[in-house]
Parts: structure tokens; C-alpha cells; sequence
């Protein structure tokens, strides 16, 4: 995090206190949106520290943190700090949707039907889950 706000503080070796500290000075009065995305580790006491120190950053009113995981643990973990919010798998049609919006610039152009048959097949391997379909896409 701290080194896409500021290389230079983040290439030196530190302590984490002294990296957080950085980010604190980087980040203080600023409002933010940190997505942690398809979060996996679920070392409960290494998330709990982490979220500690980002709860505490001294940033403008309305900053967030959005946490991603397919991971159940993760999401129990997570949401005794970030509110939850589960969401619904996506129909093989919505995922065939996604993929063939991003194979065709406008989403609508005819696709010949041996390839629509491939990009459907791709889209129900994508279980609905849908970061799966914007990933492949």
C-alpha cells in the first residue's frame, strides 16, 4: 500500500511500526478506497492485527475497505471487522454475458456459433462465481 503512495519510503527495510507510521503520514486527512482482493490467508490473529492498524489510520471521513475471498473462513474472520456482504453466484447466462462483453467491444456483435459454443462451455467452468467470469474476460 505504502509503496504505491510513496516508492521511496517503502523501498527502505523497516520495522512494520515504521511502515505503517509512513502510511499514516501518507494517508492522514486523504479519503481512500483499499480493496483487498481475493484475500486467502486466514490466520485470524495476522488478519485482526492488519485491520487493527488500518481501522486506526487517521484518513478523511468516508474512506473504506473492501476485503474479496471465496474463502468462508476469510469471510467469518474478516466481518467481526468490515461489514459483511455475500453475494449471489451469477446464472451461466450472466457469466456468458460478462465474457462475451469483454471478447466483443460492444458486447453485442454477432459471434459465430462454434465460438459462442466454446465461450458458453468457459462461462459455466465459471461455476457463477463472478470474479471467476470477469478474470477469464
Amino acid at each position: 500500500m505504502l509503496e504505491s503512495l510513496s516508492p521511496l519510503k517503502a523501498a527502505v527495510k523497516q520495522s512494520l511500526d515504521a511502515l505503517l507510521k509512513h502510511l499514516q503520514e501518507e494517508l492522514k486527512g486523504k479519503k481512500y478506497l483499499l480493496v483487498l482482493d481475493d484475500v486467502w490467508n486466514d490466520d485470524s490473529t495476522q488478519w485482526n492485527d492488519l485491520m487493527d492498524r488500518l481501522l486506526k489510520l487517521d484518513s478523511a471521513r468516508g474512506s473504506t475497505i473492501i476485503v474479496t475471498t471465496r474463502s468462508a473462513k476469510v469471510a467469518s474472520i474478516s466481518e467481526k471487522k468490515l461489514p459483511r456482504q455475500d453475494l449471489e453466484l451469477l446464472s451461466t447466462d450472466e457469466c456468458w454475458s460478462i465474457l462475451k462483453h469483454a471478447a466483443c467491444s460492444n458486447g453485442s456483435s454477432n459471434i459465430p456459433l462454434h465460438l459462442e459454443k466454446i465461450g458458453r462451455e468457459i462461462a459455466k467452468n465459471c461455476e457463477g462465481l463472478p470474479l471467476m467470469a470477469k478474470i477469464i474476460g
